[in-house]
């Protein structure tokens, strides 16, 4: 008898495909490559890259975070008496160029998924030929768990039986309507002088719109990343960004079209991304030291504290003392009053808290949006004094990795980690920023009179024949064009696709939290309503709630990975041990 144990992988992007390459590494430290069969489900077809990393995407879709920390480890060379994956090369290695330490380079989504793509294809090939592993480009719309333990899978082509195990890496997964978008769309489907974007990507679908042309007026919802992916590549399709200054990557548009107010972006506060230090050099300002991340990981690791917790200050009195140190210590800061370290520690935790907080050492609500990004750019490239949130957002940035292994998994309430969670959202304006070029590329389509930010901080919308018309005290604007450019979070009970919904109705999946994900032990293994363990793992964005920092491409490739993957491997050698008389 030649029988043999199927693990699934559903959803094959960066995280799925680096998963792959860790679970074939754990069998091969032990050689135990017999009686398994592993079968991949990508829907999109890109094995390896997935959605986001689309090798096929535009050059204009930038990543935000910058290529010199992008450490995604090399392969090393997997052989065994019947295996040879060849070794793969560190990112680092691969682009194979020296890092600048004048201005941090951030590239094309494209280029990281060429990387990643390449790599996967250099994994999968020796698999193949083994026999060991087969793809499917099917979306996967529900699991059965039957009554010998065993999974059958069912997508939008057939039935596949028989899994002893699934890994589900599935990434974003689409949510509900709001009420406010239902209507849009309604209205979009009887109007065809208008044109609605449910979701930017891919930016192909916007740019071939037939609406779309130099004279055109397009509302976009939402003031963050994905919002300027979109402006950048319909402001190129018309003209051209210089930069202008390389010091402080200070740009100009030009196109010989005659354009005026063909962006319109909004959001529910109006505030304005903030770019990450220019380079190195600034980032370095607000590094803290290896004791200072030492003492901060202690306190908030402590599961004595994380248990007595009964909200997210402990947290935020952990990091205060290290932002008021290093914000007394720069250079040049907005620091009127001459407060101490004491008081600014203070300040540090009334602004966490509450973000409308106002001070004189922290950028006022009440300057305009362009107004706020030429400060946050000053501050970026040095050229200006720092502003205590602008200090906060950098330092906490620095101390995510810590907040993300230290608090994933903790003895903290479901209440206090959603608060936990919510807090570090709200950051991320700051800690998630793009590059200071792209705000300059803002800057220079405001100067241009082409990015209009008159209606930008939560708008009346009033649907009219000719479009969207847009208020804000004096000032209103039609657009005939609407993108939704937000990306909704990930509350499981929101989620609208068949796999997951299915999962919900059959209790092999809870959720943490009614505003958060998915319930995990800490090897990413479903804990499903009932006590009965199922052979289901869940690694990434619909596990936030039981893991925290979930989305970056630096998470693909986290130590949460090898759990998973060395307890998988664990599972096959124990099911090869049971039936090794009958194999």
């Amino acid at each position: 008898m030649n029988k043999k144990r199927k693990l699934g992988i559903v959803g094959v992007g960066p995280r799925g495909g680096h998963a792959l390459e860790r679970f074939i590494a754990q069998l091969a430290q032990q050689n135990r490559f017999s009686n398994i069969q592993i079968v991949l489900f990508e829907a999109t077809g890109n094995f390896g890259d997935g959605h986001v990393y689309n090798t096929n995407q535009t050059e204009s879709n930038w990543i935000n975070i910058t290529e010199r920390i992008l450490e995604l480890q090399e392969r090393k060379t997997i052989q065994t008496p019947i295996l040879e994956v060849p070794g793969f090369p560190s990112y680092h290695d691969w682009i194979d160029k020296n890092l600048s330490d004048k201005v941090d380079a951030f590239p094309p989504r494209a280029k990281i998924g060429s990387y990643l793509n390449q790599r996967f294809s250099s994994l999968i090939a020796p698999l193949e030929a083994l026999g060991m592993v087969s793809t499917h480009i099917e979306r996967v719309d529900e699991i059965v768990l039957l009554e010998n333990n065993k999974l059958q899978l069912r997508t939008n082509k057939g039935i596949y039986d028989d899994f002893g195990e699934l890994l589900l890496t599935i990434g974003h997964q689409p949510t509900k309507m709001s009420e406010q978008m239902a209507t849009w769309e309604e209205y979009a489907m009887g109007n065809n002088a208008v044109s609605l974007f449910k979701e930017a990507y891919p930016l192909s679908n916007i740019l071939s719109c037939e609406n779309l042309g130099p004279q055109s007026t397009i509302g976009i919802r939402g003031f963050g990343l994905t919002m300027i992916d979109v402006v950048r590549r319909i402001a190129k399709e018309f003209g051209t960004f210089t930069v202008e200054d390389e010091k402080t990557r200070k740009c100009n548009y030009q196109s010989e079209k005659n354009i005026k107010n063909m962006f319109v972006p909004f959001s529910l506060d109006g505030l304005p991304p903030v770019p990450k230090p220019l380079n190195v050099s600034i980032n370095h300002w607000f590094k803290p030291s290896e004791s200072q991340i030492n003492t901060f990981e202690s306190i908030i690791g402590n599961p004595s504290i994380q248990k007595k917790a009964e909200n997210p200050n402990f947290l935020i009195n952990a990091f205060a003392p290290i932002a008021a140190d290093i914000y007394v210590r720069l250079p040049n800061i907005i620091n009127p009053k001459n407060l101490d370290t004491k008081e600014i520690e203070n300040l540090i935790s009334n602004w966490l808290k509450d973000q409308s907080y106002e001070n004189p050492t922290i950028v006022s609500m009440d300057l305009s949006a362009t107004e706020m990004m030429r400060d946050f750019v000053d501050m970026a490239t040095g050229h200006g004094p720092v502003s205590l949130d602008f200090c906060i957002g950098q330092v906490w940035r620095h101390c995510q990795p810590s907040i993300y292994e230290k608090l994933s998994f903790n003895a903290c309430s479901d209440s206090v980690f959603a608060e936990i969670i919510q807090l570090d959202e709200s950051t991320k304006r700051y800690s998630y920023g793009p590059p200071v070029e792209a705000i300059q590329q803002l800057l220079a389509l405001v100067e241009a009179g082409i990015l209009n930010l008159d209606v930008v901080d939560d708008p009346e919308i009033e649907l009219t024949e000719k479009g969207w018309q847009l208020h804000k005290s004096e000032k209103s604007l039609v657009t005939a064009i609407m993108i939704d450019s937000v990306l909704d979070p990930p509350q499981i009970k929101a989620v609208t696709s068949s796999l997951v919904k299915n999962m919900l109705s059959d209790d092999l999946i809870q959720a943490v939290h009614d505003k958060l994900g998915i319930l995990t032990d800490e090897n990413g293994y479903l804990i499903p309503k009932e006590d009965n363990k199922v052979p289901i793992a869940l690694l990434g964005r619909l596990a936030k709630g039981t893991v925290i920092g979930v989305d970056a491409i630096l998470e693909c490739f986290s130590p949460r990975v090898d759990q998973w993957a060395k307890q998988a491997a664990d599972n096959h050698i124990a099911w090869l041990n049971q039936n090794i008389a009958a194999l």
